[in-house]
């Protein structure tokens, strides 16, 4: 019995991983970019 659920568990979490990748892959989700700019001043001054 606890291997049938450790069986539907492993297939279950390939199914969204695939789900997941599909997603991404179908809808061409785009990263956020922005540029970031920090001001650096030297140590002791």
């Amino acid at each position: 019995m606890i291997r049938r659920l450790i069986k539907y568990l492993l297939i279950l979490a390939l199914l969204g991983a695939a789900g997941v990748a599909g997603y991404a892959l179908l809808f061409d989700l785009p990263a956020e970019q922005e540029e970031v700019v920090i001001p650096v001043t030297p140590l002791g001054q």
